[in-house]
């Protein structure tokens, strides 16, 4: 049986000790107890905030990225569909192929090599990679074509989108993508350069990826992105990434919960590489920004989101994008 709670600290030596763990005042007269001692807060590592920060700039822009290779590559088969037929395998221009069933149009259209306004793509894709090499595509997506113009500058196209394990394999990593998305993109082409921006809006999602011997699994949501994209006779000279979004999930053993919001343009060049700008994290225990600049990463952290910087470390641009996965 339970003693009575007036019982158990009989002995004064425990009574002592009991009062000093309440940190409660024991004893009359005019003696007060010791003040509670302040807590410190949590504190953030640096190889914590890296990897945050690496693989919430990473997903959001990766996110973007698949669903703008699903859209380059459906245009790509559309036009090499064989003459007179809506459905056909394809061979890819970097290898691989795609099967692609075309609808919804008319007749004409479908048979025009491009996507029109009100036309309904199904498509899988098998090692299906593009002629610059940025990439091999897997899995199946459906694609919706909203809206199309070729007949201003810059040609405009809006489409709604769905993935099921589309998988996109770079140099870098793989990613897979399953859910939903919208995109409206303009192309603007002159003297053997193309400029192509995307605004694409995931309402929710599941990405999984493989870099840098590491894997990772997120629900990224409510992302709104502006994907730029300038190529010289179809190899990709350098890309800009503007947006926003929620990311949930876990990478290399961590649990993340986030969201993520770039501050103007954060630019990659020709090979994907990071060459500036900065964003900002901010997790129920702490917020970080990252700037990159010159190669330098230079990243502050604000343990318990309390508005002061507890924190500032400086990194290379490789050690970031190595802290990825």
């Amino acid at each position: 049986m339970t003693a009575p709670l007036s019982t158990r600290f009989a002995h004064p030596g425990l009574a002592a000790l009991a009062c000093g763990i309440l940190l409660s005042s024991c004893g009359g007269g005019g003696g007060g107890g010791a003040p509670a001692p302040v807590l410190a807060l949590p504190t953030l590592s640096q190889l914590d905030a890296t990897a945050t920060s690496a693989n919430a700039a990473s997903s959001s822009e990766e996110t973007a990225l698949t669903v703008d290779a699903v859209i380059d590559r459906t245009s790509a088969v559309a036009m090499a569909m064989p003459a007179g037929v809506v459905s056909a395998t394809v061979a890819c221009a970097g290898g691989g192929n795609a099967t692609v069933s075309i609808s919804g149009g008319t007749l004409d259209g479908e048979l025009d090599g491009q996507l029109d306004a009100g036309e309904h793509y199904s498509v899988v894709f098998a090692q299906c990679g593009d002629s610059a090499g940025s990439g091999r595509l897997n899995g199946s997506a459906e694609l919706d074509v909203v809206s199309a113009d070729r007949s201003t500058s810059p040609q405009t196209l809006a489409l709604h989108l769905s993935v099921d394990h589309l998988e996109l394999a770079q140099p870098s990593g793989t990613v897979t993508l399953d859910g939903t998305a919208s995109a409206s993109r303009s192309v603007t082409t002159g003297n053997g350069m193309t400029t192509t921006v995307s605004h694409i809006s995931v309402p929710s999602a599941t990405l999984a990826t493989a870099f840098n011997g590491r894997g990772a699994r997120f629900t990224v949501s409510d992302l709104d992105a502006t994907h730029t994209v300038t190529a010289v006779d179809g190899v990709t000279t350098a890309s800009r990434f503007d947006g926003r979004m929620t990311l949930t999930g876990s990478a290399d053993g961590r649990s993340l919960s986030l969201t993520f919001a770039t501050t103007g343009n954060v630019t990659h060049d020709g090979s994907g590489a990071l060459v500036s700008g900065t964003w900002t994290v901010v997790r129920p225990d702490a917020t970080i920004t990252t700037t990159v600049a010159n190669g330098l990463v230079f990243m502050t952290t604000d343990d318990g989101n309390e508005g002061t910087i507890d924190h500032t470390w400086t990194s290379t641009s490789a050690e970031l994008q190595a802290a990825a996965g």
